[in-house]
């Protein structure tokens, strides 16, 4: 993290210090602490890793096209998964609310015939 002094809403060039307190060139320099190139070495070895992987699966045919849609992104298998779950759900609905008909109607008939045998 750099630390630098702020004027009018904009940072100073040249005088700035890492948290460490060393001095460093300036905002566009080159230089860096030993913490930074750790962390840039640990960085390029996740991605070298990385790389390797999605190369691997790409060998072996592992890999599959992903599309995105909305904020998510779904291989074709992931999406007929969701859409087959989704159909399940709506299916398991649809079946509830017809039973919930079917029973509605029963209680309507049954009213309207003690209704009628009140009557005579």
């Amino acid at each position: 993290m750099w630390i630098g002094t702020v004027q009018s809403g904009y940072g100073t060039l040249g005088n700035e210090l890492n948290t460490e307190g060393k001095k460093r060139k300036s905002s566009f320099g080159t230089e860096l602490t030993t913490k930074e190139k750790d962390k840039t070495t640990e960085c390029m070895a996740f991605l070298r890793e990385k790389s390797e992987e999605i190369l691997e699966k790409l060998r072996n045919g592992e890999t599959e096209v992903s599309y995105p849609i909305g904020a998510e992104s779904y291989t074709e298998r992931e999406w007929d998964k969701l859409l087959e779950k989704f159909d399940d759900i709506q299916e398991d609905v649809r079946q509830k609310m017809e039973e919930r008909f079917r029973k509605q109607e029963e209680k309507k008939v049954r009213a309207e015939k003690e209704k009628k045998e009140e009557m005579r």
